[in-house]
């Protein structure tokens, strides 16, 4: 009985301890201060990247923090115009208008916003916007929401090419599977134009594609998710996130001009192109490809002929040529994002039967071109070109002339080979603008120190016209000589840069 007593009353001092913690502390009492003079923290705005037309943002999300001592109740948090346009939740609740909220001292509140953006009748983004208002002890504090609307063609089935088609216009086209382009028909992609890629778009060439972009307005291939993946990665930084473009075997009169091609499972794959002497299956001029998961471009028993491009940070190597004939003259081909080889050349085909000792013909010449890429430990380049022929031992058909190369060859043995080897830089620092993979940020213009500075063969320009002006479109120094790779040297005024 005595013991029972005992435990009642230690039961007793306990409640009253609880109850005395629970009334001292602010949160237990059901008293919030109607003092305008404290207020609450939350941003002045919340913008959103462009949200193309009939879809739907990924959600944003800002916090409305209670900083102060005492503890504060939200009257109303509203959505300014009610639209249809902006979709906000709050404590896991939708809708446009919401009361009562509590926030204790310390505390805070999650609101998460989403966009959808309807048709707006016209190409160029249109303008969104809208205020969340929060109304407190006759405080009222705005978060003002903004975001582009952009009216897009949208393309949400297979989509067979079957007669010559031209696509243009400031409108973008959201790809959500693959376009074809049959055998006998020719696709035509003029400046300007942006295609939105879906995980699951490809493009598939039986018979011929036109990219046609300019100096100003590019042809520009990316991934339809144009949000972050963080506060510091963008979708648009990496890779995978649609398929690519892939010209078969039938194909024929393909041309690339001033394009952007980033973030695919690859770039451009050449397969197999059949092509008569010395055409070309391909012919890629001042475009970039960037950033894949498989090879910027692999050419397979093809003829394919590039200037003022590039190929950089292609996970599995930034270009593959296997077999076929290949001329790059003011290349830049350089991979920072794996331990892969910038450049692999090979005659051996992997498709024929085990036991054949015959290569593929093979001829590749590289002018006025920088293949580079990362360095190892104690800042010493390692070779970024992998040569690889059907039969060990056997020699390729290859040349590099005034070209900057990440090479495994001795200065020595080079010069010895000059069937292969004429005028070569051989593993120095290019010194692009900015090589930062931290952040997955690059920038491959040339600084003004660079050793490709006016390194590049002067009769390779004076001899084609097209040479005259790099991929940005400024003129190549003909008065001493051009500088290697893409882009010709431009003196900037803030020099400041990341070099890794």
């Amino acid at each position: 009985m005595v013991k029972k007593v005992k435990y009642f009353l230690n039961g007793i001092w306990a409640s009253l301890i609880l109850l005395g913690i629970c009334f001292s502390h602010n949160g237990c009492k059901d008293e919030f201060t109607t003092d305008s003079e404290y207020k609450l923290t939350m941003p002045d705005s919340l913008s959103f990247d462009t949200v193309i037309s009939q879809t739907i943002s990924p959600t944003a999300v800002f916090k409305i923090y209670n900083e102060t001592k005492e503890d504060i109740k939200i009257a109303s948090l509203v959505l300014e115009s009610h639209s249809n346009y902006f979709q906000i939740n709050v404590n896991g609740k939708s809708g446009t208008s919401f009361s009562n909220l509590e926030i204790l001292s310390g505390d805070s509140l999650y609101v998460f916003v989403q966009i959808v953006a309807g048709e707006s009748g016209q190409d160029a983004p249109l303008l969104i916007e809208d205020k969340i208002n929060v109304l407190y002890n006759g405080n009222c504090q705005s978060v003002v929401l903004s975001a582009y609307g952009q009216d897009a063609y949208h393309l949400k089935q297979k989509v067979h090419i079957s007669s010559d088609t031209v696509w243009s216009g400031k409108k973008p086209f959201l790809v959500y599977d693959s376009i074809i382009v049959d055998s006998a028909a020719t696709l035509t992609i003029k400046e300007g134009v942006v295609l939105y890629m879906k995980k699951n778009a490809t493009i598939l060439v039986n018979g011929s594609i036109h990219i046609e972009g300019s100096v100003d307005e590019e042809v520009v291939f990316l991934t339809n998710r144009i949000d972050n993946i963080s506060r510091e990665l963008e979708f648009d930084q990496m890779t995978n996130l649609w398929g690519g473009i892939n010209i078969s075997s039938s194909s024929t009169d393909n041309r690339i001009n001033h394009a952007l091609i980033k973030g695919g499972a690859f770039g451009i794959l050449v397969d197999s192109a059949v092509v008569n002497g010395d055409d070309y299956s391909l012919v890629i001029s001042n475009s970039h490809i960037h950033n894949t998961y498989g090879s910027c471009l692999y050419a397979y028993k093809s003829n394919v002929m590039a200037y003022n491009s590039l190929f950089t940070n292609g996970t599995r190597g930034c270009v593959v040529l296997q077999g076929g004939k290949h001329q790059f003259d003011h290349c830049t081909i350089s991979l920072h994002n794996s331990s892969s080889y910038a450049l692999t050349l090979s005659d051996k085909d992997y498709y024929a039967e085990p036991d054949s000792e015959d290569g593929l013909p093979f001829k590749a010449v590289f002018n006025n071109c920088i293949v580079a890429g990362d360095t190892v430990k104690f800042g010493k380049p390692r070779s970024q070109i992998n040569v690889v022929p059907h039969v060990e031992g056997d020699s390729l058909d290859f040349k590099f002339d005034h070209s900057l190369l990440f090479i495994g060859i001795s200065p020595e043995d080079m010069a010895m080979d000059t069937n292969r080897f004429n005028v070569v830089i051989p593993n120095e620092n290019p010194r692009f603008q900015c090589v930062d993979r931290a952040n997955s940020v690059y920038d491959f213009h040339l600084m003004e120190d660079s050793p490709c500075k006016e390194r590049g063969d002067l009769g390779l320009v004076l001899r084609n016209e097209a040479y005259k002006l790099d991929k940005d479109g400024v003129l190549r120094n003909v008065d001493a000589a051009p500088d290697m790779g893409a882009y010709q040297i431009v003196v900037k005024a803030d020099t400041s840069v990341v070099n890794q």
